[in-house]
């Protein structure tokens, strides 16, 4: 075990991978790829998406990290709107189910929603002060009527929008506060079944013995953009990833775009009960728990004489991948599986397949394919034998 100051110090190698940096590449959009559009909604028609049985606007998006606002700021939002005052634009993305995801506004939406729903009184008025201490059911008429007419205009990122300029947009929305990562931006634009399965494995005791507490102290998704890339290149290898037209995916060395169809599917999948979730979740865990019998707590990292390495992503996912095909916890087969995996990870040419342009259609489909077939033959000595589980 390691100690927790240790454990803080721990990152992923080539975590710089997950921030936007615009500036260091010339970036030409195509003006047909650029889906933003102005809509503008009355506070009853959202809050009957809001109420819908299918949740059809998302609210809770872990991507917000403002502190919950108090009754007294609300009341004076609730003023404004019956006031007439514009409000300052918000931004949503719609996903290409129709659901709406707040990027921006979510504290004003929850304050109208919660009012409307009774949960507090109108307090600290100032320019309305004959409203204090009445809810949304004591409102007069005309009054109640005027708050759930009320439009607010909103951005709304339309599909198929490209990732990387939702990224942009997200970026440029939120720069007052804390700039977002990738993950934490796939995280708000992906709400539903993938962010809760992510939460799950990484929450688990299988993940933080397999990754040996590595994250323990994490704040910024990095576990989770691990299982995120594992998981896409599972459902890309199984030929599970569509392209905007329906078509079956081809990788174009656009990681953050397979990424980003990854959690659709993970979404759309379990939308439509194509693929049961929780056998998805077996897998996963299923490799972590043989990641760890096999090669231990270190088995994602790089050796490095005189320091612990930071565990690196793609060494994560081949040993992922690699381990599907092998038994579960055998031991005959436990020091072949080390000295395999060693001398693969060892070799000049998975180094070369780590290194620049790692994430180039011909880079990953040499680790996906060389680790698959690892892992078959470890399973075909077994084949013959009988095997001896612990």
């Amino acid at each position: 075990m390691y100690t927790r100051e240790e454990n803080e110090n721990i990152i992923i190698e080539n975590q710089n991978e997950l921030e936007i940096e615009w500036q260091e590449e010339a970036q030409i959009y195509p003006m047909d790829g650029i889906k933003v559009d102005k809509g503008f909604y009355t506070v009853f028609e959202l809050k009957r998406r809001f109420d819908s049985k299918e949740k059809r606007i998302i609210l809770d998006s872990e991507f917000q990290r403002e502190d919950v606002w108090k009754y007294d700021r609300k009341s004076e939002l609730i003023e404004s709107v019956l006031m007439g005052l514009p409000l300052p634009i918000f931004y949503f993305n719609q996903d290409k189910y129709g659901k709406i995801i707040v990027v921006d506004g979510r504290q004003r939406l929850t304050a109208l929603f919660e009012y409307m729903n009774d949960t507090y009184p109108l307090i600290k008025l100032k320019i309305l002060p004959q409203l204090n201490n009445l809810k949304f059911s004591q409102l007069p008429p005309h009054l109640a009527g005027r708050l759930e007419d009320y439009q607010i205009q909103a951005h709304v990122i339309l599909p198929p929008t490209p990732e990387r300029i939702k990224f942009d947009i997200f970026d440029r929305v939120n720069r007052g506060g804390m700039q977002l990562n990738k993950q934490e931006i796939r995280n708000a634009l992906y709400q539903g079944e993938a962010t809760r399965f992510l939460k799950r494995i990484v929450e688990s005791d299988v993940f933080k013995k397999a990754t040996g507490n590595a994250f323990i102290n994490e704040k910024r998704m990095k576990d989770k953009y691990l299982i995120t890339r594992f998981v896409s290149l599972f459902l890309y290898k199984m030929e599970m990833l569509e392209d905007d037209e329906g078509n079956p995916y081809v990788y174009h060395d656009d990681i953050d775009d397979l990424l980003g169809r990854g959690m659709d599917t993970l979404n759309r999948l379990w939308i439509a009960g194509i693929m049961d979730i929780e056998h998805l979740e077996i897998i996963v865990t299923g490799s972590l728990k043989k990641s760890f019998f096999y090669l231990g707590e270190d088995a994602f990292r790089l050796r490095q004489e005189g320091r612990r390495s930071p565990i690196n992503m793609n060494v994560f996912e081949t040993v992922m991948f690699m381990m599907m095909n092998i038994p579960m916890n055998s031991k005959q087969i436990k020091d072949k599986v080390q000295e395999t995996y060693h001398r693969l990870v060892t070799s000049e040419e998975f180094r070369d397949n780590i290194g620049n342009h790692r994430d180039s259609a011909a880079k990953l489909e040499w680790r996906l394919n060389k680790s698959i077939q690892i892992g078959e033959s470890m399973s075909s000595i077994l084949s013959s034998k009988e095997v001896a589980y612990d």
